[in-house]
């Protein structure tokens, strides 16, 4: 199956996760029909000085794969820096959030599995 960009819903959300800014959310809804695995697959482009807020994943997992730019992740109560090639992997019953203190967009694919 063959899913075009172009066709894909693109949404802004502000202050993502009671964080702070905004994203551009390219949101792959059609991945979520597939065995009921993949809950969310999404292209995110996280603004400048913007916070996905800290969050725990209860009953499914999630996994950020660096595209462009560089993002500041707490992962579990450990910051440090996201680049392009890089991935962050939260198993379920762990917690992350992801800034942008950057002048640009990073941009991230971020996929969540139950």
């Amino acid at each position: 199956m063959i899913v075009r960009g172009d066709s894909i819903n693109v949404k802004e959300v502000e202050n993502p996760r009671g964080g702070r800014g905004s994203l551009i959310n390219m949101g792959y809804e059609v991945l979520s029909q597939f065995s009921g695995q993949i809950k969310m697959f999404s292209v995110v482009n996280l603004r400048p000085d913007s916070l996905i807020g800290y969050h725990k994943h209860e009953d499914d997992m999630e996994i950020y794969f660096m595209l462009d730019g560089t993002g500041v992740v707490n992962d579990n109560g450990n910051e440090d820096i996201l680049k392009p090639g890089d991935m962050l992997i939260t198993s379920k019953g762990e917690s992350h959030s992801i800034e942008n203190k950057s002048a640009q967009d990073i941009t991230f694919l971020a996929m969540i599995i139950k």
